[in-house]
């Protein structure tokens, strides 16, 4: 989905992307060798036999593989790795309750201060509207550079002022 999506968006990779040579379960086999590696490296610092990587690394790793050609990717290496992904986690009753409840009061927070920032917003506009300004009979030309306008008067208005 996120390269289909990059592909959609970068034409450039959509080339890339529609390489017939390459396919996602020789990608999926790539990311598993660059994590196998990352294992090796691990083990030999002494650490543990587990790397998680995030999902901006994985998606780094997957545009890299369409992007180079040079990769070769060997998958009967991958035996004996397996891939674990993260199991679903099970709440408590009151576990829920209380996250249902820390939920509701973060909406309620972010919708009082969306309000709070409307409100100040229509203050600023009233009190710009309310700045008193000194009245004038003429226009101010200056800012504009437009000639003053001057309203044509009916003839028959004009004349009604002469009778």
């Amino acid at each position: 989905m996120y390269l289909t999506a990059k592909a959609y968006k970068d034409e450039g990779f959509m080339e890339i992307y529609g390489n017939p040579k390459k396919n996602l379960d020789e990608c999926v086999l790539y990311i598993q060798a660059k994590m196998l590696e990352k294992v090796t490296e691990e083990q030999k610092k002494g650490g543990a036999a587990v790397v998680i990587p995030s999902d901006d690394e994985i998606f780094a790793l997957a545009v890299q593989y369409y992007v180079d050609t040079d990769i070769k990717v060997d998958g009967d290496r991958f035996d004996n790795v397996k891939l674990v992904s993260a199991a679903a986690t099970t709440f408590s009753e009151e576990e829920k309750q209380k996250m249902r409840q820390e939920a509701i009061k973060k909406y309620q927070d972010d919708v009082i201060a969306e309000m709070k920032k409307k409100d100040e917003e229509r203050r600023k506009k009233a009190a710009q509207a309310k700045k008193p300004t000194s009245p004038t009979l003429i226009p101010d030309t200056k800012e504009t550079g437009a000639e003053p306008k001057q309203e044509a008067k009916e003839p028959a208005l004009q004349m009604d002022l002469f009778q």
